[in-house]
C-alpha cells in the first residue's frame, strides 16, 4: 500500500502548523503556570482561544490534545475542559517534551539542569536514606564497577539506576520524576557517543565510591560535593 503521508519538509504548510502548535502549547502552559487558569477551572471555549491566539482550529486542537494526553487538561462529558492538578507522574511526562519545545537539549544545558538537581539529591539522600536504600545504592555502584567495561548499554542503564536510587532516597518523589525524565535524554546522548575512554570509566567508578561513602556516613555536604565533582567530570567527557 502506498504511503501518502508527507513530512514537514515535503509539506511547508504542515511544518508551519507544527511550529504554530508548539507555540500555542507553550502559551497554554504559561496560562496554567501563571495562575491565569487556576487548577479546577474551566478554560475558555475553542472559539475564544482561536480569536485570542489568532490560529487555526486544527493547530489549537492539536495543542489542547497534547495537554490532555499529558494529563494537564481534563474533558468533562465531552464538553467543558478543565485544568487538572499536575503531579509527579505528569511532570515526568511533561519535562522532556518541554526540553524539546524550548530547544534546550544542548549538552551544556542538560548538564546545568542535571547538576542543580543531583547535587541536591545527593545532599538529601545522605540525610534521609534508609538502610535498605543505602544497600541498593551500594549494590548498584558495585554492579556498575564490575560490568562497566563490558557492555556500554548495560553500564549506562546501571549508572542511571544508581542516580535514580539516590533520588528516591531523598523521599521527595519530584526529584525522582525529574531525574527519570532527564535521564532518558542523557542515556540517548551516551548511547549515540559510544564507549568512554578507560580513564573516564575509572574516574566514574571512583566518583561513585566517594558518593556512596558520603551517603553511608550521612555526610550531606560531602555527598553534594562528590556529586558535583562527578558530574563536572562527566560534562567534560566526549560521550555526554
Amino acid at each position: 500500500m502506498e504511503n501518502n503521508e508527507t513530512t514537514p519538509e515535503q509539506n511547508p504548510e504542515k511544518k508551519i502548523r507544527q511550529t504554530t502548535t508548539s507555540r500555542i502549547f507553550t502559551e497554554l502552559l504559561h496560562k496554567i503556570e501563571s495562575g491565569a487558569w487556576p487548577l479546577g477551572s474551566q478554560i475558555p471555549s475553542e472559539r475564544t482561544l482561536i480569536e485570542e491566539f489568532g490560529v487555526s482550529r486544527i493547530a489549537l486542537r492539536e495543542s489542547l490534545s497534547m495537554l490532555r494526553v499529558l494529563g494537564i487538561l481534563d474533558i468533562s462529558h465531552g464538553r467543558s475542559t478543565t485544568v487538572k492538578r499536575i503531579n509527579a507522574e505528569t511532570l515526568a511526562r511533561l519535562f522532556p517534551l518541554m526540553l524539546t519545545l524550548d530547544g534546550v537539549q544542548a549538552v551544556e544545558n542538560i548538564f546545568e539542569v542535571r547538576l542543580s538537581i543531583e547535587s541536591q539529591t545527593a545532599y538529601y539522600a545522605a540525610k534521609r536514606r534508609s538502610p535498605e536504600q543505602l544497600e541498593r545504592i551500594e549494590k548498584l555502584a558495585e554492579h556498575f564497577a564490575n560490568d562497566f567495561s563490558q557492555d556500554t548499554t548495560e553500564s549506562i542503564q546501571t549508572d542511571q539506576l544508581f542516580h535514580q536510587e539516590i533520588a528516591k532516597a531523598t523521599g521527595n518523589p519530584l526529584f525522582a520524576a525529574l531525574l527519570d525524565s532527564l535521564g532518558k535524554i542523557v542515556q540517548h546522548a551516551q548511547r549515540e557517543s559510544g564507549k568512554m575512554h578507560e580513564g573516564s570509566r575509572l574516574r566514574a567508578i571512583a566518583s561513585h565510591s566517594e558518593i556512596v561513602s558520603a551517603i553511608r556516613n550521612k555526610d550531606a555536604e560531602a555527598a553534594r560535593k562528590s556529586m558535583i565533582k562527578h558530574l563536572q567530570d562527566s560534562a567534560g567527557r566526549t560521550d555526554f
